[in-house]
């Protein structure tokens, strides 16, 4: 291969991974207070981080509902209509400033950007009718000329008693792996919750709005949980067609140098299983997921041989009360296998890849308006196109994260950030040159 063209596909992916490394997470929205009658401090510690009764608010399909609800029927049938009198609508403004000591790409100068707004989110979040909630969302950022889908899912919840303990049993249809989950370890909510932090992702990691799943999930006796759902890339008559440039902005691109047209081969399975408990004030979880996903290694990406992507994560969260205080700590650690068969149809000798990524991280609530946080994240692994894959070269990151927050309102987050680097997309020489302030006004109303 050119050397002109390895340093293309070079300079596209690192262009594409700086464009998509601000994690993107909303999970707090006021119609869920509109609706239910209760302060945000009911689902919140502090926005986005849930309580144990947030957790099953949104496991219970978001349909908690004490305000009025309009009803119609004759009494006689089972078909009848009921909605709530307030509807369930919000908004999300964010406004942000970063500076990055020297330009990511060329290390060379400050880099800086202001966002009015960073983005601005519509939401239709809340309970549809009885035992039937949805969270929808439609995102408009700085960089986009509109709206568009952003994570967005529909539920299906009803409990029932087999033998002695109680069975919540949900369906659940969403549009990014993981989005369905309850904890702030799992990729859609982990945080840092809104971070320039740019660092390398296992591909499940990054497909959000780029696929469709459809599952179920059941927890048993509020302690153990299991979910299993399956996502596809769909066009017209159920054909895969393919992805979006979204999901590739911050993952290994696929064998062969697929471009952002790769699709997602037949149905995705992705799967979690948690465990939770309560010891006098301490609740853990502990728990796994993962997701195996085929690609198609093809410039059109609809047919064709496929790579495959493995990734199989562990994770653990801890919370405490201490007095009007409160702590939390989590962590997970994923790595991803990449089985090359495609792009050994053409070089029978190129080995598999593999990826891992560790992030632990853990914040101090100062009652309820004020928080300081810490995270360390590692990669490690091949190397993130094709070139680098015949090459043999590794990619690496390590980063650490300081983040002190304060809520002058339950609705209003305001936060200040550093992101600092000691090895960055596998390069340590001035690793610094990439550490970033990034200052964010967050609001939901």
């Amino acid at each position: 291969m050119p050397s002109s063209i390895r340093t293309y596909r070079l300079v596209v992916f690192l262009l594409a991974s700086l464009a998509g490394f601000w994690s993107v997470t909303a999970n707090a929205v006021p119609s869920f207070a509109r609706q239910t009658g209760m302060a945000c401090a009911a689902c919140h510690t502090l926005f986005p981080e849930l309580t144990a009764f947030g957790r099953q608010f949104k496991l219970d399909g978001y349909t908690m509902a004490p305000t009025p609800q309009i009803t119609d029927g004759d009494g006689k049938s089972a078909a009848r209509m009921q909605i709530s009198t307030v509807p369930p609508l919000s908004v999300m403004f964010q406004t942000s400033y970063t500076s990055t000591k020297g330009s990511p790409l060329s290390q060379q100068g400050t880099l800086e950007n202001f966002q009015f707004p960073q983005q601005f989110s519509l939401f239709y979040a809340g309970e549809i009718t009885p035992h039937v909630g949805a969270f929808i969302q439609v995102t408009h950022t700085d960089n986009s000329s509109g709206f568009s889908m952003d994570n967005s899912e529909i539920r299906y919840a009803d409990h029932f008693t087999p033998g002695k303990g109680d069975l919540l049993f949900g369906i659940v249809a969403n549009n990014n792996p993981s989005m369905s989950d309850v904890w702030q370890t799992t990729p859609v909510w982990g945080y840092p919750f809104q971070s320039p932090l740019g660092y390398e992702k296992p591909l499940s990691w990054s497909l959000g709005q780029s696929v469709g799943g459809i599952g179920a999930y059941a927890l048993y006796d509020s302690n153990w949980y299991a979910e299993i759902m399956f996502y596809k890339t769909m066009g017209s008559g159920g054909q895969d067609t393919a992805l979006s440039a979204a999901p590739w902005s911050t993952i290994p691109v696929p064998a062969g140098g697929t471009p952002p047209g790769a699709a997602v081969g037949g149905w995705a399975p992705y799967a979690r299983l948690a465990y939770t408990n309560t010891f006098g004030d301490n609740t853990i979880e502990v728990g796994a997921f993962g997701m195996h996903t085929r690609l198609y290694d093809t410039g059109t990406g609809t047919s064709g041989p496929t790579d495959g992507y493995t990734d199989l994560a562990i994770d653990a969260q801890y919370e405490r009360p201490l007095g009007d205080d409160s702590v939390v700590v989590r962590a997970v650690a994923a790595r991803e296998k990449i089985n090359l068969d495609g792009y050994r149809v053409t070089v029978p000798t190129q080995p598999d890849a593999s990826f891992r990524v560790f992030n632990l991280n853990g914040s101090y609530h100062f009652g309820s308006n004020k928080l300081v946080s810490a995270a360390y994240v590692r990669t490690s692994g091949d190397a993130a196109d094709a070139a680098t894959y015949a090459a043999g070269l590794k990619t690496g990151t390590k980063a650490a994260v300081l983040e002190a927050a304060y809520y002058p309102w339950e609705n209003v987050r305001l936060s200040a950030q550093y992101v600092a680097y000691s090895q960055y997309l596998g390069v340590s020489n001035n690793a610094s040159d990439n550490n970033t302030v990034y200052l964010l006004a967050w609001l939901v109303f």
